[in-house]
């Protein structure tokens, strides 16, 4: 009979149990009480009573068991979507760090090379001054490829690296959604 009672203040108050208020005890079930307490209890009762109890102690195991599974499984679900969540998050941060890398080393590498392409036209044209149209001509032409080719390589590095991230993030999306597509569908199926 203790196990019952200690069972009953662990487990959670059910919605029959809230919905109706206790009461105190009326003075006729006082009464029938006080007489149920003064006769002796029958053989065929207390097997009764202890199969009843025992019913009781199953019910309200089997109860705190549900109760305690319905929170475990809320919590795993909630660690699925946090575990979910942090993924998607460093990968799109990967893919942003990524593209800022790529773009930064591109963008070095043009500089570079307009340098480069700046200190060859004016090498060459301090050389050339005296056949100045002729010299000039193939110096700026030599500049303007050289820019060109630098633009182009610069051009194709960004592009390459901004669908290397939209890839990344289109995978992280996809990650995430399946994720959270099968957290919550294992997160149903345990419901039910």
């Amino acid at each position: 009979m203790a196990n019952v009672e200690e069972v009953r203040e662990k487990a959670p108050v059910s919605r029959a149990q809230t919905d109706t208020e206790k009461r105190p005890p009326t003075a006729a079930e006082t009464e029938a009480q006080a007489e149920d307490v003064k006769k002796p209890p029958v053989a065929e009762d207390s097997a009764m009573v202890d199969a009843l109890d025992e019913t009781q102690q199953r019910a309200v195991a089997a109860y705190v068991a549900y109760v305690q599974a319905e929170h475990q499984l809320e919590n795993a679900y909630k660690d699925q979507e946090q575990k979910a969540e942090k993924a998607y998050s460093d990968a799109l941060d990967k893919a942003r760090r990524g593209s800022m890398d790529a773009t930064g080393r591109a963008r070095g590498q043009y500089e570079t090379s307009l340098a480069q392409a700046k200190k060859v036209m004016e090498d060459d044209m301090a050389k050339a001054q005296h056949a100045f149209e002729e010299s000039t001509a193939q110096i700026r032409k030599a500049y303007d490829d050289n820019v060109a080719q630098a633009k182009k390589a610069y051009d194709d590095v960004v592009s390459q690296s901004l669908r290397e991230r939209d890839e990344a993030e289109k995978k992280a999306r996809q990650v995430h959604g399946e994720a959270m597509a099968r957290t919550w569908t294992v997160f149903t199926k345990a419901r039910r």
